[in-house]
C-alpha cells in the first residue's frame, strides 16, 4: 500500500509532538510526514510533493498557503468561535476543511484520508487478512445476551492500548439501540461491496462509528442477509478491514451461524465463549466441541477461553454512560483479568 504524504504544520510544539508520535506509533505503515515549522517554510515548499496538508495557522497565513497549495488542506480549529476567522473564505473546490483540535487522533486521520479521494479499487481475490491486525471472536451457545456487553466492553478496554473495531454478526443484539445508526447503510454496504469486488476507501470510512474507545461497523437492518452471505464474501470484507484500515484488532460478535461460521472463527486467534452453568449448557456445550473435533478444527480450542461472567443486576442508565457502566464494575473487572495486557488499564 502506497503511503500518504502528509505535510504538517502545527505550530503548538508539545501538541504537534503528541499528535505525531501517536500517528507515527499507530499510523506508520499508513503515513510519511514532512513536518513544517511555520507558513514561510509552507511557501517556500514545493506543495505538488504531498497528497495533503495538516495545519493550525492565522487566517491570513492560511490564505497565502491556499493560493499556492492546490491540494488538500484540514485545518486544525481550538475553538467553535475560531470559524468565523475564515467565514469569508471560498473553497469552491472542497480543498478546505475545518476539524477540532482537540478530539481522538484517529478522528482526524478519518478527516484526512476523506481528502485524499474516493477513487474505485478492485477487491484482490487473495482473501487475506493483514498480520498487522488480529481477529477476537465472541460467541455464546445458551447465554448470548451477555454477548454484546462483553464484546463492546472488551472493545472499550483494548481500545485504551490500541485502535480497536466491532464487527456485529450477532442478529438483534441490540447494538443499534446502543450505538444508533445515524442514517448509514454499515455491515450491509460492506458485503456489498465484498461482493462486487469493488470498493472505495471513502464508503469504508462512511461504513464506521465510534462508541467510547472503540469503533465499530454500523449493524445491519435485514438480519436475514447475515445467513445469505457466503464465506467469500466475509472472508473479503475482514481483507478489506484489515488491509486498508489500520486496527490492532478487530473484535468479531457471532451470531446464527452462517456458511463458512467455522473457517471465520477459525481466524480469530483469540475467542471468548459465554458459558451458563446449569440445565442443559454443560451438553450444548460438549457437543460443540465435539463438532469442533469432528471437523478438524482441535487446534481452536487451544485459544478459546470459557468465560462465565458475573450477573449484572444494576440497571441500565442511558445509552451514553451505559458502556461506562459496564466498564467500570464488577463485569468490566472480569473482562481486565482474562485479557492479555489489559489488566493494568485504568
Amino acid at each position: 500500500m502506497q503511503k500518504v504524504r502528509l505535510a504538517v504544520c502545527i505550530r503548538d510544539q508539545e501538541y504537534a509532538n503528541r499528535f505525531t508520535n501517536c500517528l507515527l506509533g499507530h499510523y506508520g505503515s499508513r503515513f510519511e510526514l514532512h513536518l513544517f515549522t511555520g507558513a514561510v517554510q509552507l511557501l517556500e515548499a514545493q506543495p505538488e510533493s504531498y497528497d495533503v496538508l495538516l495545519c493550525s495557522d492565522r487566517a491570513e497565513e492560511l490564505e497565502k498557503i491556499l493560493g499556492k497549495w492546490q491540494i488538500p488542506v484540514v485545518c486544525l480549529l481550538e475553538e467553535e468561535q475560531e470559524r468565523e476567522l475564515y467565514a469569508h473564505m471560498e473553497d469552491a473546490e472542497g480543498r478546505l476543511c475545518f476539524v477540532d483540535k482537540y478530539q481522538e487522533v484517529n478522528r482526524i486521520v478519518d478527516e484526512i484520508l476523506k481528502r485524499i479521494g474516493d477513487e474505485i479499487r478492485n477487491v484482490q481475490q487473495t482473501g487475506s487478512i493483514s498480520p498487522r491486525c488480529r481477529l477476537a471472536g465472541v460467541y455464546s451457545l445458551s447465554e448470548n445476551e451477555y454477548q454484546l456487553p462483553f464484546t463492546v466492553t472488551l472493545g472499550s478496554i483494548l481500545g485504551e492500548q490500541e485502535r480497536a473495531l466491532i464487527l456485529d454478526l450477532q442478529e438483534n443484539s441490540g447494538f443499534s439501540q446502543l450505538a444508533g445508526r445515524g442514517g448509514n447503510m454499515g455491515l450491509e454496504e460492506l458485503l456489498v461491496m465484498a461482493e462486487t469486488e469493488k470498493f472505495a476507501r471513502g464508503r469504508l470510512m462512511s461504513c464506521i462509528g465510534h462508541l467510547d474507545r472503540v469503533d465499530y461497523i454500523y449493524p445491519v437492518e435485514n438480519t436475514e442477509c447475515l445467513c445469505e452471505a457466503a464465506l467469500e464474501t466475509y472472508l473479503k470484507v475482514l481483507q478489506m478491514l484489515t488491509q486498508e484500515l489500520d486496527y490492532g484488532v478487530i473484535i468479531i460478535n457471532f451470531g446464527a451461524r452462517f456458511v463458512g461460521f467455522f473457517e471465520v472463527l477459525n481466524r480469530c486467534q483469540e475467542i471468548y465463549l459465554m458459558q451458563k452453568r446449569g440445565g442443559l449448557c454443560q451438553w450444548r456445550e460438549s457437543e460443540f466441541m465435539e463438532e469442533l473435533e469432528a471437523k478438524g478444527y482441535q487446534e481452536l480450542m487451544q485459544r478459546m477461553t470459557k468465560v462465565e461472567l458475573p450477573i449484572m443486576t444494576e440497571p441500565a442508565v442511558s445509552c451514553e454512560r451505559l458502556v461506562e457502566q459496564w466498564k467500570w464494575n464488577e463485569f468490566g473487572d472480569c473482562i481486565r483479568k482474562m485479557t492479555p495486557g489489559a489488566a493494568g488499564i485504568g
